[in-house]
């Protein structure tokens, strides 16, 4: 009768959805996993240093700001009294170089692995210093004895031993701070006595090694800012509001350059915005910068979710196949045979994440293809009463995670092979179908 057709659709809708719980609690193990890998990175992290900041070095002048206050008692009685403020004038570079190399070290805690990133490298950087700093007041009252360059570093915990630093060919010493409380983290050293008589040029060079995790990234400040940075990994990835002018990049790793004027940028107006002032509050300054991130080409946690979110079309598929082959055949399979392949195809994905924690991505797949394939097509040979037949269901299924493989590694074209494979698979159950007389198979 048709309406028992129609119960055995129903009961095969229905082994389907009841399906999606063990499709749901595989993507929950997979998000787990996921934040479990997050938690080391952040401990990594939190114990040796993180993403990395570098901002061009600046030239530092303190001088005293005098202020003339009048006051007047009860007498009428008028007094002047001159109280000192000290300020800093702020020196950027007329033109700063770095060229650095990072080199890339992964590291593990358990079977989990977090990528860090050394880096070696120099700052090359001229000042152009113009008489008395630039500043209307007297030579008296600029501490040009007190001069000092910053470098600011985000995290101070990943300097490998001490940078060095040479002022006009002379060797100065860094001390921990940049003694500018809005600016953040770094270093400074005294660079002596200036002459502010006439407008001079002062060229520093400044080496130093830094440790960090996952990203590196650039504060261009002054005129004139370039960065060369070359790496042996192969997996870069650009942000920020400047991408390279000139990038390369190959399987032995790759070479990046920038170059940012300050006509291009606003960091400039941001850094005389905020407070200079030693005793001013830290105040939270939005530079714009350039950044390299150290990625992995497959994150195995964020293709093992993108594969489970295909399970239930692969469910669906071989269902339908189920479902056609009996119709054409005659042959009956019971509903509990319908659960149990369904079950073997959401285990699949379960062996995917387990095995990919231990082995590449690739060679866990096809472990799991196969081990999967093998189980499938051993029990439908008995099911189905032919080794044929099992045969013919183990090499589509296979065919099925082949394109999955290939979907998976399509990111940017995901959705269009999606689409293609659905279509493909409508139209061959159209073309099989059209001559079924969906009555009399009711009716048989």
């Amino acid at each position: 009768m048709q309406k028992t057709l129609m119960i055995r659709i129903a009961i095969i809708g229905l082994l389907m959805l009841l399906l999606l719980v063990p499709l749901a609690f595989i993507q929950g193990v997979v998000s787990q996993r996921q934040f479990y890998q997050e938690q080391v990175a952040q401990t990594v992290t939190e114990s040796t240093a993180g993403a990395q900041r570098l901002v061009a070095p600046l030239l530092v002048i303190p001088y005293v700001w005098r202020e003339t206050v009048k006051t007047t008692d009860s007498n009428g009685k008028t007094t002047q009294q001159i109280i000192e403020h000290p300020k800093t004038v702020v020196v950027t570079a007329d033109a700063a170089r770095y060229i650095g190399n990072a080199d890339i070290e992964t590291k593990y805690k358990g079977i989990y692995k977090v990528l860090t990133h050394q880096n070696k490298g120099r700052w090359q950087v001229s000042f152009d210093v113009p008489r008395h700093a630039g500043l209307d007041i007297k030579k008296s009252d600029i501490r040009f004895e007190e001069a000092y360059l910053v470098l600011g570093i985000a995290d101070l915990r990943g300097l490998v031993g001490t940078p060095s630093v040479s002022w006009q060919g002379r060797p100065l010493n860094f001390a921990n701070g940049t003694r500018i409380a809005s600016f953040g983290t770094g270093l400074h050293a005294l660079v002596g006595d200036l002459s502010g008589d006439v407008p001079m040029r002062y060229d520093a060079e400044i080496k130093l090694s830094l440790n960090g995790a996952n990203a590196l990234s650039f504060v261009p400040l002054g005129k004139s800012t370039a960065v060369t940075l070359n790496s042996t990994w192969p997996h870069p990835n650009f942000s920020g509001q400047y991408l390279p002018l000139t990038k390369t990049i190959n399987e032995a790793g790759f070479s990046a350059n920038w170059e940012v004027s300050h006509l291009a940028s606003r960091n400039t107006n941001v850094f005389n915005e905020i407070a200079l002032s030693p005793q001013s509050k830290p105040a939270e300054a939005q530079f714009e910068t350039f950044k390299v991130s150290f990625i992995e080409p497959v994150n195995i946690y964020q293709q093992v979710e993108r594969a489970a979110k295909y399970g239930i079309l692969f469910i669906v598929l071989t269902f339908a196949c189920f479902f056609i082959f009996e119709m054409m055949t005659g042959v009956r399979l019971h509903a509990m045979q319908y659960g149990l392949v369904g079950l073997a195809l959401a285990i699949f994905f379960l062996l995917l994440i387990s095995v990919s924690e231990h082995v590449p991505f690739w060679l866990a797949y096809l472990i799991a293809s196969v081990a999967c394939v093998a189980l499938i097509g051993s029990y439908l040979s008995s099911v189905l009463g032919t080794k044929k037949r099992g045969a013919i269901f183990s090499a589509t299924l296979a065919m099925l995670y082949a394109i999955l493989y290939g979907i998976l590694l399509s990111e940017d074209n995901a959705l269009l092979m999606g689409s293609i494979l659905l279509f493909i698979v409508l139209a061959a159950v159209m073309l099989l179908t059209k001559k079924l007389n969906w009555y009399a198979i009711g009716q048989s």
